[in-house]
């Protein structure tokens, strides 16, 4: 397999320092958009079990007036979705009325590890003998799938198993929790990134309707993050693909439907196995005030070569071409490493948008390679 890449990761510790249920329903009727949504009143809401919603949410017997359905916002939501997508407004008012905020959601939200723990700390988690033990195994085992990925998408095998091994664990851990009110409590219970999740909640009542699913079935992250792969619902439905051309995408179950979605995940937002990825610099001290500003600045490169250069960093570097960026991240309690990245690493960043996720990712993928 080709070698991944990555030119002078000089400091590192040693290397041990989201299942989704489906149903068969039928696809819901089309509806007019003037159909009359149910009242915000109990009494007038029908109860009646709904062949497309999960027999954990019919269990889920609680007061109207604290449920999901009872907020002026979800309602608008529910208009918008029979509007929009003809969905069925009788079932999404059942499914809302049977789900309150969940804390937990919104905690680990608050506390992502990558962004509160620092580098040499994080990296422990994912930089294991166990991951890199079975990363060796997942390649060795799904050789053939890697290299028609590689072949079509042009991303070498390392990358893939890497990132699917840091996601979950190349599978083991795909998340318990219920989709539906994960992303509900997003939505409307997290004004920071309430946008963003009402987007991502549209994205997975289609999935459902497209594939079938029960509402409240299907299983995930925390943040409604789904499969091996960690698909948020929109990119499931825009970038996850039918590898082994079984007639249908399972990311929790295929391997091979969970290589090929990675592979043109990674293409689509530009990767190119040609690159170099990351080279480590040292800053000259006495120029600090002319390139401090840019350590961790944006999710994509900056400046030339030439440009770093002029302001004192990477001088020693002539192997990485295009626009780069500046890295920096603490590698010890008072010690901080730094790298000029080229594109990829800002590619692995649109999977997580994290610094020390794609770093995690990079040196999984150098300690995997066969």
């Amino acid at each position: 397999m080709r070698p991944l890449l990555i030119i002078g990761i000089a400091y590192f510790l040693t290397a041990c320092s989201q299942d989704g249920l489906q149903a068969q329903v039928s696809e819901p009727e089309v509806q007019k958009s003037t159909q009359t949504l149910a009242l915000l009143d109990s009494t007038k809401l029908n109860t009646t079990k709904h062949k497309d919603l999960s027999e954990n949410l019919h269990k889920n017997d609680q007061r109207f007036s604290t449920s999901y359905a009872a907020k002026p916002d979800v309602q608008a939501f529910i208009k918008k979705m029979v509007n929009s997508h003809q969905y069925d407004g009788e079932l999404l008012q059942v499914a809302f009325s049977k789900i309150q905020p969940r804390k937990k959601t919104i905690t680990k939200s608050n506390n992502q590890p990558e962004v509160i723990t620092p580098y040499y700390k994080y990296r422990t988690r994912f930089v294991e003998r166990s991951r890199i033990r079975e990363g060796k195994r997942f390649i060795q085992k799904n050789q053939k799938w890697l290299e028609k990925a590689q072949k079509e998408y042009g991303v070498n095998a390392e990358i893939i198993a890497a990132l699917i091994g840091v996601e979950t664990f190349y599978g083991r851990i795909t998340g318990k929790k219920d989709v539906f009110t994960s992303l509900a409590t997003l939505a409307f219970d997290y004004p920071r990134r309430a946008e963003y999740f009402q987007s991502e909640l549209e994205a997975y009542l289609l999935l459902a309707r497209e594939n079938e699913w029960q509402i409240g079935n299907t299983k995930g992250s925390y943040s409604g993050a789904l499969g091996m792969t960690q698909f948020m619902p929109s990119n499931y439905r825009k970038l996850a693909v039918d590898f082994d051309q079984d007639g249908k995408v399972d990311l929790w179950h295929s391997v091979p439907d969970a290589i090929g979605s990675v592979a043109n995940y990674l293409r689509h937002h530009g990767w190119q196995d040609d690159r170099g990825i990351i080279v480590m610099s040292t800053p000259h001290e006495a120029s600090k005030t002319k390139w401090e500003a840019w350590i961790n600045k944006g999710r994509k490169p900056a400046k030339s070569l030439a440009e770093w250069h002029a302001i004192g960093v990477g001088k020693e570097i002539t192997q990485l071409g295009r626009q780069t960026g500046l890295i920096g991240l603490q590698v010890g309690d008072a010690k901080y490493n730094y790298w000029l990245a080229d594109e990829n690493f800002f590619v692995i960043m649109r999977y997580n948008p994290s610094r020390r996720y794609s770093m995690a990712v990079l040196e999984l993928a150098k300690e995997i390679r066969l």
